[in-house]
């Protein structure tokens, strides 16, 4: 079964347990892992940013179609047809709208569009203020770090205080998954860690694998084509926001 995509507001009892099990996990001693893009924030807002800033530049009308409801999966491809875009347009102005889309979505100037998850700040501080020390583990690079923190910090994310870090790739051309591996080293100096959220399958199995006993979730927003499905024994979070 596949993520079914952003749900931000998709409350239910189930949904309610599963985030008390995450504080429930939370404990002194402890580390609490979080992933940014599609976990904590949802970056549609920042990918709508990209493409109006694109239309207003080159007088592109079409990319105003595009809306946060209409990014399903990392392909822009499939973006622009989803807004309706024509395919021969498409074809035509793709690579160029790639382009342009890929140097501003991973800068640091760009990052501070996204928006916190609803719900997910309020859940990170419940999980920091149990006592647990609190890891942002997220496959932006160093140059994207300074906006990263503007956002944690707008947000309402402990940030900057006792019992946080961020863990940024040190290079844009790292493989996430594997800069993930390479950090759990870092992470258990830190202490044994109880939770861990994240919207890439290959990650939340890592971690699993790695940390069987630890409460290990997969955040069901998008993620990456590869044919990859969470362990069963993964829970699945729809949301952070809560029914009351």
């Amino acid at each position: 079964m596949r993520a079914r995509g952003y749900a931000p507001f998709s409350a239910s009892s189930e949904n309610d347990a599963l985030l008390d099990a995450i504080i429930d996990r939370a404990e002194p001693g402890k580390v609490a892992v979080f992933d940014l893009d599609g976990c904590l924030f949802d970056t549609r807002p920042r990918q709508v940013r990209i493409f109006r800033e694109l239309a207003t530049q080159r007088g592109w009308g079409e990319l105003w179609l595009v809306r946060e409801e209409h990014f399903l999966d990392w392909s822009l491809r499939t973006t622009m047809l989803n807004a309706g875009i024509p395919e021969a347009w498409v074809d035509d102005h793709e690579p160029e709208v790639r382009a342009y889309w890929q140097r501003c979505f991973f800068s640091s100037a760009y990052v501070v569009y996204d928006h916190a998850m609803p719900g997910a700040p309020a859940l990170v501080r419940a999980v920091w203020e149990r006592g647990a020390h609190v890891v942002y583990l997220t496959g932006r690079d160093i140059g994207m770090a300074a906006g990263t923190e503007t956002s944690l910090r707008a947000f309402g994310f402990p940030y900057n205080a006792v019992r946080t870090s961020l863990l940024v790739k040190p290079r844009f051309d790292m493989d996430d998954t594997l800069f993930k591996e390479s950090a759990l080293e870092q992470i258990a100096d830190l202490g044994p860690t109880s939770v861990y959220l994240d919207n890439e399958p290959a990650n939340v199995n890592l971690f699993k694998e790695r940390h069987p006993d630890s409460q290990v979730v997969f955040v069901e927003t998008d993620h990456s084509p590869r044919p990859i499905e969470p362990i069963s024994a993964i829970p699945w979070l729809r949301c952070f926001w809560r029914t009351a």
